[in-house]
């Protein structure tokens, strides 16, 4: 099953990756090679929109710390955009900031 909806370069140096779904264990190693191939690519902001994520797990919260870790490190951010509350919530939880609203 394919979990990434969509990626896009939106200018110099940023990607947006798209998810759709239950981001959990199964779908958690989809989002890091997305994730990290627009690292590679030279993005220094990476946005990862959740707004059609219904459900996030711990495996999936892993993925994003360390892709918001790997990003720090390089000078970038991880910014993660979302309305669906439940999931705000669970990452609000752990510690990460969700911006409201589609991107």
């Amino acid at each position: 099953m394919n979990y990434i909806l969509g990626e896009r370069e939106t200018g110099a140096g940023r990607h947006v990756v798209s998810v759709d779904g239950e981001l959990d264990m199964t779908a958690a190693p989809e989002l890091r090679d997305a994730i990290h191939a627009a690292i590679d690519a030279g993005a220094v902001t990476v946005v990862v929109d959740l707004d059609d994520v219904t459900f996030i797990d711990s495996t999936a919260i892993g993925v994003l710390m360390a892709a918001r870790q790997r990003l720090r490190q390089a000078g970038g951010s991880l910014e993660l955009v979302c309305g669906e509350p439940n999931v705000v919530r669970i990452l609000e939880i752990v510690g990460i900031r969700a911006v409201a609203g589609a991107s």
